[in-house]
């Protein structure tokens, strides 16, 4: 097998003018329009809003409610489409912990007026419910905001208090 001649140093091929560029395709820079990936709509999300607004929600299920408030403080002014994704996360993570808290707020008093940690068992029904509610939201969430469209949570599960 033989192997493609050597060009001299700092020379570089145009694309369809080099011998083997059918095999190894566009050299280091090709001139072609890049049109962002499917599913965007035009004028929709650019890459790097997408990105942060993806992040809202993938760093939420790392390391909870700092991701978001990082995103929505560091791009809130730059940013319409990253402000209403992490503006959705918050809002989510606010509204599930009063719905986690309200029922502990009944059951933690009864449970210890009482003495009877049964009292307790109050508090499992929406904590279930949250913990598997967040990972659908959150994936959905990243997924929608990973194509550019914006998606409102509902609101018996989400109740819009930061915009």
């Amino acid at each position: 097998m033989t192997h493609p001649p050597t060009p001299p140093p700092g020379y570089q091929y145009q694309y369809g003018h080099g011998p083997y560029d059918h095999l190894y395709g566009p050299g280091p820079y090709d001139k072609q329009p890049a049109y962002g990936p499917p599913g965007v709509p035009p004028g929709g999300a650019a890459g790097d809003d997408t990105s942060w607004a993806v992040m809202c929600y993938v760093g939420t299920l790392a390391v909870g409610i700092i991701a978001p408030l990082i995103v929505y403080f560091a791009k809130r002014n730059t940013s319409a489409f990253t402000r209403f994704h992490a503006a959705q996360t918050l809002n989510y993570l606010i509204t599930s912990l009063i719905q986690t808290l309200a029922p502990a707020v009944v059951a933690i008093p009864l449970a210890i007026l009482t003495d009877s940690p049964a009292w307790l068992i109050l508090l499992a029904p929406m904590v279930v419910f949250h913990v598997f509610a967040q990972w659908v939201v959150l994936i959905m969430g990243a997924v929608k905001a990973g194509k550019g469209e914006y998606w409102r949570i509902p609101v018996w599960l989400c109740f819009p208090m930061i915009r």
